[in-house]
């Protein structure tokens, strides 16, 4: 990361608990925008989780009157809006940040407990898996200010919803509620407000006791999918199914079961 001013001691809260990490976006002050700050912290926050071999699951999620909100206007003038060398130099680091949460080997869980505006939004819609709460609303805002989505926006929403419906978000730039969210496909469960975390966290655990391997294996099977033609994608089941099948985990998972009791999981 190159030097950036830090406005903030700290903007994102790393925490472990067991087998699950949570990463909390915490500015309030600032409402989570997405700065050089938040993203340097947020992408070691990752590192970190990526890193520990104790960690299976990962949950995201961000404190204040906004969950996750859009790009730092400061940062927008300051770099985007001043030559296109700085542009890239703070939209490289970003993308690089998106292109963690996909590929990195633990699934994550997005909780969006209220707003999730621009880049903020594009940020939890990439995680493997978002919960919201029936007062969470997603909004696609750049068309507004003359300005195309960032942080991975038109990947995600086409992936989850499809062209046609990821261009009219993105171009009306209207808010969408929690419950045309769901219906829409944008997230997989709402919850009363103030049962997010609480939600996440069973559901993280549930993941967490199956085996790391075949959990990796099921996300970047998922997330690479739009890659792969019919072809490649059977090559790459078989791949992964033969390496599942090799693992110790595997072996692991058919001693329990001749020995009638739960399986240990190395992950390996």
């Amino acid at each position: 990361m190159y030097p950036y001013e830090k406005k903030y001691d700290q903007v994102v809260k790393y925490e472990t608990d067991g087998l699950i990490a949570t990463i909390t976006l915490d500015c309030p002050e600032n409402k989570n925008r997405i700065t050089e700050q938040m993203v340097d912290e947020l992408t070691q926050a990752l590192n970190n989780a990526n890193w520990d071999n104790e960690v299976r699951v990962i949950i995201l999620k961000g404190a204040g009157e906004w969950s996750f909100g859009p790009g730092d206007i400061t940062v927008i003038q300051g770099k985007l809006a001043q030559n296109l060398r700085e542009g890239r130099q703070i939209m490289h680091l970003i993308g690089d940040m998106m292109k963690k949460i996909y590929t990195i080997s633990k699934p994550i869980i997005g909780v969006a407990d209220a707003g999730c505006i621009g880049g903020g939004c594009n940020l939890l819609l990439s995680c493997d898996i978002v919960i919201a709460s029936e007062n969470a609303f997603f909004l696609e805002i750049f068309a507004d200010y003359a300005l195309s989505p960032d942080t991975g926006g038109m990947w995600a929403l086409q992936r989850l919803i499809g062209p046609m419906k990821a261009k009219v978000m993105a171009m009306t730039a209207e808010p969408v509620g929690a419950k045309a969210a769901l219906d829409m496909g944008l997230v997989y469960k709402v919850v009363p407000a103030g049962q997010t975390y609480e939600e996440a966290v069973i559901l993280a655990k549930k993941i967490a006791a199956k085996s790391p391997v075949g959990i990796n294996h099921i996300k970047q099977i998922s997330n690479r999918l739009h890659d792969y033609s019919m072809d490649t994608y059977f090559q790459i089941e078989a791949d992964y199914l033969c390496i599942g099948a090799l693992s110790e985990d595997f072996r692991e998972t058919n001693m329990a079961i001749a020995q009638e009791r739960a399986p240990k999981y190395k992950g390996i």
